[in-house]
């Protein structure tokens, strides 16, 4: 039986299912319990989507609170299909943080899966919902996702229908949220699958891949890789939360051949299980890539690129490479410099050279801060700082914010970063800024090992100062201090909070330590 099409106006999300349901219904999702075809998977999200708008109404900000499942992967589709608006919580988010989001957010249902019980309450205690608008995720699934016969009705959506609410990780103050319509998705996705299929490099995605994403669908629909993947017909692995053993698991069971992930994922990854991404297809982003995970990748005939976005803008670039002869070298290319995303442009402006990015699904602004100054022009300005180089792609120097000013020059972390990662078996790395009487800031490295053992601090150095001898950074960039960590403070998002090893370092200065 052929699934029945909606009458939507425009790019609107059941677009990315036409070729697929038609050419792929063997394909699908997995989770290691349970599986769908796309077909099935349409059609479950078309009665959940009627039964929603039956029960809910039109416009109205539906939140959810769920890892990477498939019941998630519905509700993904079935909300903005169903005439609503998407909030995907951040659940690592602080419970204050959180209520205060989805009150800023106009939240007015809250669907939640069973780890996240304590907090739908909260959400109920606060004042924000009143119980009797706070579901099961389980339990609404399982009811709305059949249908009772009759004829199938869903309200007519047009492209500019606003389908989703996102917000930012909150790790430079509180979230700033933005709204995004059917129509910046699905030019975001076909923009993305442009420059992952019809340009050359490492880690080319297709419709006979394997789809395993480790990011959480609150960050970014967890890069759009389900909207991709539906709109292609590749099949998709849903993790649920991460945790490296049922990662690898997972990625054997079903015979994964493309994933994305933040570099501590893949830190964690390798650290349990060296040889687990051997050979796969990966695309990596969300903070810098240190040399340290481009030459084991390389060692292992792991294909990387790396993506360039930001919650405030979605995808912006991702890499390719025409050098073919060395896989190394084809590696480095396509994550040292992005390239931009057809329909998008980029410039830079000022003394850091600031990055400045526009395309045709940048949002007018964040709704909930007027003052903010990101959106200016038509462009809007992701914090960094870069260069164009000859061939048109980008090369990311530094966040602005974490540039290290010291004796009047600026010493870009990002950088230092790359090279101390390279160094024997350095895991993570992190170096900021500390403040001194006689430079204004110098830089401290905090660094974490796979063994879990610390590395002799003159080995590091006598690395750094080959580096600086050979041109590759200055001498004087070399940090005063290399900590060794256990673990590394993380954001909601897999990256390494910054924010709070500059807290911690006040705290050790405040000691004479540093």
């Amino acid at each position: 039986m052929e699934s029945p099409r909606l009458m939507n106006h425009g790019l609107t999300l059941d677009r990315l299912f036409h070729k697929t349901i038609r050419t792929g219904r063997g394909t699908g999702l997995k989770d290691g319990k349970s599986e769908l075809t796309y077909g099935e998977f349409y059609d479950r999200i078309l009665n959940i989507a009627m039964n929603l708008h039956r029960d809910v109404g039109e416009n109205r900000v539906i939140s959810v609170m769920d890892w990477n499942t498939i019941n998630f992967a519905l509700l993904i589709y079935a909300i903005p299909l169903s005439g609503n608006i998407l909030h995907p919580v951040d659940v690592r988010q602080p419970p204050d943080q959180i209520i205060a989001s989805m009150k800023e957010a106009g939240s007015t249902y809250l669907i939640y899966s069973r780890d996240f019980g304590k907090l739908a309450g909260a959400a109920v205690s606060s004042g924000i919902l009143p119980e009797d608008r706070v579901f099961d995720q389980e339990g609404l699934v399982s009811q709305y996702g059949t249908f009772g016969g009759g004829k199938l009705w869903l309200p007519e959506i047009h492209e500019d229908r606003t389908a989703s609410i996102l917000f930012s990780s909150g790790t430079t103050g509180k979230p700033k949220g933005v709204k995004y319509r059917h129509r910046d998705i699905v030019l975001t996705i076909w923009a993305m699958e442009t420059n992952l299929s019809a340009f050359p490099g490492p880690a080319r995605l297709t419709s006979s891949d394997t789809v395993f994403s480790l990011i959480p669908f609150f960050h970014l629909w967890s890069w759009g890789t389900l909207f991709i993947s539906t709109l292609i017909g590749s099949n998709y692995i849903l993790g649920g939360r991460f945790e490296p053993t049922n990662t690898i698991r997972l990625i054997k069971e079903n015979r994964a051949t493309w994933m994305s992930m933040v570099p501590t994922m893949f830190n964690a990854i390798v650290g349990t299980d060296q040889n687990a991404l051997d050979h796969l297809k990966i695309l990596i982003g969300g903070s810098a890539i240190p040399s340290g995970i481009i030459n084991f990748a390389s060692d292992h005939r792991i294909e990387i690129t790396g993506i360039y976005g930001f919650t405030d803008g979605l995808a912006a670039g991702i890499g390719t490479s025409d050098i073919a002869d060395d896989f190394g070298a084809r590696n480095a290319d396509a994550v040292n410099s992005i390239t931009p995303l057809v329909f998008t442009e980029f410039d830079t402006e000022g003394e850091n050279k600031e990055l400045k990015f526009r395309s045709p699904w940048i949002p007018d602004g964040y709704f909930n801060a007027e003052s903010e100054k990101a959106y200016r022009d038509g462009w809007f300005y992701p914090g960094d700082s870069a260069e164009i180089t000859e061939d048109g792609k980008i090369r990311i120097r530094d966040r602005i914010k974490d540039l290290i000013k010291s004796g009047g020059e600026f010493i870009p972390s990002a950088l230092l970063e790359y090279y101390i990662s390279n160094i024997g078996d350095v895991g993570d790395v992190a170096v900021i800024g500390v403040k001194d009487e006689k430079w204004v800031e110098r830089p401290v490295a905090f660094y974490r090992t796979r063994t879990g053992k610390p590395l002799d601090e003159e080995v590091i150095r006598s690395y750094l100062r080959d580096l600086a001898s050979k041109g590759s950074i200055k001498e004087w960039w070399i940090p005063d201090r290399f900590i060794f960590m256990n673990s590394m403070p993380m954001t909601g998002t897999g990256k390494i909070d910054k924010k709070t090893l500059r807290e911690f370092a006040g705290k050790v200065q405040e000691n004479n330590n540093i």
